[in-house]
């Protein structure tokens, strides 16, 4: 896929993910918030914090950067990688319909992508280099090899991609989901010859039949959406009527007269 129509519809993409994000401002949806009251008297002085709006705002921020990556990640997953790439997205629903699909070894199997020869590789996306833990590589290689070994009609590659890093900084979990052993054994089958590990440039390139720059490409769509939402200016206020709804909301039950907050009355308010 050529650079103008990567950058253009990444860039549609993202300009409905922004929409989304800022609808959640909008809505003060501070429900979906999550304070963990035996940790604030630590953030509260370990980050030199002056008052209880400080601590609110940091908690904000938080929970606003925890969405923003769970949000992002589901960009990529589910609206990218399908719409400019042209990738099949392995939902339940697309399962549910498609033999052999169904079937538990699939189940890390996010998306089929399909090749100008007629084949398919088949993908399990992964965010980051700590995604993965031991016991989920193990799981992955089994599930990989069986994919292999019952149904290679579908697909005889599996690559597993990391949308952001790159290879040389990967745990060695990645190695070990393809069957490699760095010292102790873990039981796992060596299947290094049929099973890929991508990462960021990599993966981009891989994704795009081998265009190196695709990375970029799909920066610019991000950063031509970033400025056509012009978030900077639009949120401000978004930003400050949710940070001072949360703020109403405990200030009034937990503050003390001389205005230092009262940990143990936030712990019941969250707790009981």
């Amino acid at each position: 896929m050529e650079k103008i129509e990567v950058v253009e519809k990444v860039k549609e993409c993202t300009i409905w993910w922004i929409a989304e994000r800022q609808s959640k401002l909008r809505k003060l949806m501070t429900e979906t918030m999550s304070i963990n009251p035996f940790m604030t008297p630590f953030i509260f002085d370990y980050h030199s914090l002056e008052n209880f709006d400080e601590l609110v705002e940091a908690i904000i921020a938080k929970h606003l950067m925890t969405g923003h990556d769970t949000g992002f990640g589901k960009l990529i997953d589910e609206k990218i990688l399908p719409r400019v790439f042209g990738a099949y997205k392995l939902d339940k629903s697309y399962r549910a319909q498609n033999e052999p699909f169904i079937h538990s070894c699939f189940d890390e199997i996010d998306h089929i992508i399909p090749r100008e020869n007629g084949k398919i590789e088949l993908l399990s996306l992964k965010a980051g280099r700590w995604t993965i833990q031991l016991t989920m590589a193990v799981q992955l290689n089994k599930s990989f090899n069986e994919i292999l070994n019952n149904y290679p009609e579908i697909s005889d590659n599996i690559v597993v991609g990391v949308f952001y890093g790159n290879d040389k900084g990967l745990t060695d979990k990645y190695r070990i989901l393809r069957g490699i052993n760095t010292g102790a054994n873990h039981d796992v089958i060596d299947i290094r010859e049929k099973v890929h590990v991508y990462a960021g440039k990599n993966f981009w390139a891989w994704l795009n039949n081998g265009q190196e720059d695709t990375q970029h490409w799909v920066l610019q769509g991000i950063e031509e959406a970033v400025k056509s939402a012009n978030i900077k200016e639009n949120n401000k206020e978004l930003i400050e009527e949710f940070k001072n709804h949360v703020a109403k909301k405990y200030n009034e039950q937990v503050l003390k007269e001389d205005g230092s907050a009262d940990w143990h009355k936030l712990l019941r308010m969250i707790n009981e």
